[in-house]
């Protein structure tokens, strides 16, 4: 899961052998270590301290080495190496490696002397290209500067209305509008911000239920998608193809076929066909019959315009289907509002996602040592910080032309990694207990809770879970909980689908799934 701990050990002894320590010094440091539990950075805190009692010119190194920590492009924070500038100037320039490391020595000598709290690659490269220009190397210079945007000139076309480059949005962020706490716990992988690029301007995703022609559906999505991050999800898309037109059989596939074009013209959506009339499209009810007849058309679409989910009040609403396709989320509306949403489902009233934000709770096990008391803590203070972020993101948009309604009808979203690792580390005897704290603690704090999708967590925290041992922990949760915890559970058969849905958010079918 996390990097082994022999190797963060072994980098961190080496570390304190460039500061000054002797050999010897370094190895009684590693051994130390080995016997010491707690995250990365609590390790070499405890390095530092034992440097400080073996060899204190060393310890004064080595905390001027901990200082420079580098927010990177691939969104971590590491320990500066001034050999990365040294790599970078010969494989982008001509440069000689006798000027690129005389220059990579007067930089980091240049960043030990300042009291940086965003030190990035992107201010590095500025650092670097002053001393290129200092050492009448302006050819090289052109060859190595980068392109971009001063901040004036970014704020000037943000309140001109949306500005479109993802890259100088995302960094504009990152400097001006995330706290530095929630940057910092991202860029440590101890939380990850979704789409930081539109922080400060979109709507993370939206739900929708718009009527008229198939035209009038696709202009109104269109808007929409203007302010999302996501572009908007059709709620009982079913139920608005039918609300103008009164057509069965080969006209009503074609009426389908005839919207999907339309469609293929924006981008890739996610839409709900909806198997019971209810909510903004109750009015519709006389036209059920044929709202089913277009969710079968819909679900049997073989275009990839449309990513489609099923959203049912009762479990025999399956049975209008004839068949459903394998791996289609069954969206559970029994007592409650559910909706499918770009990572999964989620569970509430709310049409929108704000904000997503991803917490490890491995990492936040880790920092506690895997005491339950300290998990808890550290868990509430990630919370705390996670809701500053949101309320921020809240101030930011209300700047911007996005209608007043569309902020007002969404909530903020917690999706949980690792929660089944976590929780059986805290209590093996009954991982799930642990597991119904952490879904309330958080739920209460105003978040809509969410499963982090198994690949999302592998790519952001290099994090891997079985998902039958998971689904079975969290279906032994109390009922409250595990209604509200937005998970999507597999099944192997229509039947199982109909015989658990009632107890959980949302099902898929999945023949291959290894289910006991």
């Amino acid at each position: 899961m996390a990097k082994p701990v022999k190797e963060t050990i072994q980098k961190i002894a080496s570390e304190c052998q460039e500061s000054g320590a002797t050999k010897w010094e370094a190895m009684k440091i590693l051994k130390e270590l080995e016997q010491y539990p707690g995250t990365e950075q609590q390790k070499r805190k405890k390095a530092l301290e034992i440097l400080e009692e073996i060899n204190p010119e060393a310890a004064k190194t080595f905390a001027s080495f901990e200082r420079l920590r580098v927010f990177t492009s691939r969104e971590k924070r590491e320990a500066f190496d001034r050999g990365n500038i040294i790599k970078s100037l010969l494989k982008e320039t001509s440069v000689s490696r006798a000027v690129a490391e005389k220059i990579g020595g007067e930089v980091e000598d240049k960043i030990k002397d300042l009291k940086i709290n965003y030190l990035n690659t992107h201010l590095i490269r500025e650092m670097v290209n002053v001393k290129l220009l200092e050492y009448g190397h302006e050819p090289i210079y052109i060859e190595y500067a980068r392109l971009g945007l001063p901040v004036f000139e970014v704020k000037k076309k943000l309140t001109e209305g949306n500005f479109e480059n993802n890259e100088i949005m995302k960094e504009y962020n990152w400097m001006h509008a995330i706290p530095k706490e929630a940057r910092e716990l991202h860029f440590d992988s101890a939380i990850h911000i979704f789409a930081p690029e539109d922080f400060s301007t979109k709507i993370f995703s939206y739900s929708a239920f718009f009527e008229g022609t198939k035209e009038d559906l696709a202009t109104e999505a269109k808007k929409n998608d203007s302010f999302l991050t996501y572009p908007t999800t059709l709620s009982a898309f079913n139920y608005s193809i039918t609300s103008k037109k009164n057509i069965t059989g080969k006209k009503n596939s074609d009426e389908i076929k005839s919207a999907t074009k339309i469609f293929s013209l924006l981008e890739k959506r996610q839409i709900e066909v909806a198997l019971f009339s209810d909510f903004e499209w109750e009015k519709f009810n006389s036209k059920k019959k044929q709202a089913i007849e277009t969710a079968e058309i819909l679900l049997n679409n073989k275009s990839n315009i449309f990513s489609t989910a099923i959203s049912i009040d009762s479990k025999f609403d399956l049975k209008n289907l004839k068949k459903i396709p394998e791996k289609t989320p069954i969206i559970n509306n029994t007592k409650e509002r559910a909706m499918i949403f770009p990572l999964g489902v989620k569970t509430g009233t709310y049409n929108g996602i704000l904000q997503t934000t991803a917490i490890n709770l491995e990492k936040i096990g880790e920092m506690g040592n895997w005491k339950e008391t300290a998990f808890f803590e550290k868990l509430e203070e990630i919370t705390e910080t996670i809701k500053e972020l949101c309320e921020q993101k809240i101030t930011l948009l209300e700047k911007h032309k996005i209608p007043k309604t569309m902020i007002e009808k969404s909530a903020n979203a917690v999706c949980l990694s690792s929660i089944y690792y976590a929780s059986k580390i805290l209590k093996e005897s009954a991982p799930e207990k642990i597991a119904e704290q952490i879904i309330s603690n958080i739920s209460k704090q105003g978040f809509v809770v969410t499963q982090c999708p198994d690949e999302i967590t592998e790519k952001k925290f290099g994090a891997i879970e079985d998902r039958l041992e998971r689904e079975e922990m969290l279906f032994a949760m109390n009922q409250k909980q595990r209604k509200i915890y937005g998970a999507i559970y597999s099944v192997k058969t229509q039947k199982e689908a109909e015989d658990k849905i009632e107890y959980v958010p949302a099902v898929e079918i999945n023949p291959e799934a290894n289910i006991s």
